[in-house]
């Protein structure tokens, strides 16, 4: 959709003005030189230009801008397109038409998709760089890079620290990690872990994402109080 040139359409010209404000396109801040603009003038900001362009309702329908409609604008109102954006993941490009993306997603681009074992985090320029979270819905701008490297997340077992490689573990390898750690436990004890106030079962084959501190329980047998 990025290479359909329909960009031929002559637009009104924008004339700069004392007016010009910061708007936000794609994630990516653009002065616009005056504080009434045309569908068409806002798509012809961008380079290359935009097919469509959205404006971002919050907590509504976003909307669908004309080519003549007339938008009264504000600093700092959203806008969307369908452009193609380029992001990095490990030094390779990815294109995706979105300006947001899951951390789920984000793992899946790459093929193979990113393991459980590594932890994904956004390349900030002369800052530290930003972990993503589980679950996280990221923000894209063009450009963006990011990059996956092997994690180690500690853990509490009967108040023991336990480290374990990687984030999505079944109840059997905490238990074995924890008895290869010096944690006094057995293989075929109960496995608890503690939500909000209670302390709930993990299967033996049951697939968890642990989390820094997740505090769990081995006991002996029923004896979970």
């Amino acid at each position: 959709m990025g290479t359909n040139l329909t960009t031929t359409k002559r637009t009104e010209p924008i004339v700069a003005s004392s007016d010009s404000i910061r708007i936000i396109i794609d994630s990516r801040p653009y002065e616009a030189p005056k504080r009434r603009l045309t569908g068409a003038q806002l798509r012809a900001l961008l380079d290359p230009v935009a097919e469509t362009i959205w404006l971002d309702v919050p907590d509504a329908q976003d909307h669908l801008v004309g080519d003549a409609e007339t938008i009264a604008l504000k600093d700092g109102v959203r806008f969307f397109t369908d452009r193609a954006l380029i992001i990095y993941i490990d030094k390779v490009p990815y294109q995706i038409r979105s300006t947001s993306i899951t951390e789920d997603q984000l793992r899946a681009l790459p093929q193979p998709p990113i393991p459980e074992s590594h932890g994904v985090w956004k390349d900030v320029q002369d800052d530290l760089d930003d972990p993503i979270r589980d679950g996280e819905v990221v923000t894209i701008a063009d450009e963006d890079r990011f990059f996956s490297r092997p994690v180690t997340v500690r853990i509490i077992v009967n108040r023991k620290p336990v480290t374990l490689s990687g984030r999505l573990h079944a109840g059997q390898q905490i238990k074995d990690a924890a008895i290869a750690q010096g944690v006094a436990i057995s293989a075929d004890f109960l496995l608890l872990r503690k939500k909000a106030k209670n302390f709930m079962p993990v299967g033996d084959d049951e697939q968890i994402r642990v989390h820094r501190d997740d505090e769990f329980r081995a006991v002996n047998g029923d004896d979970n109080s």
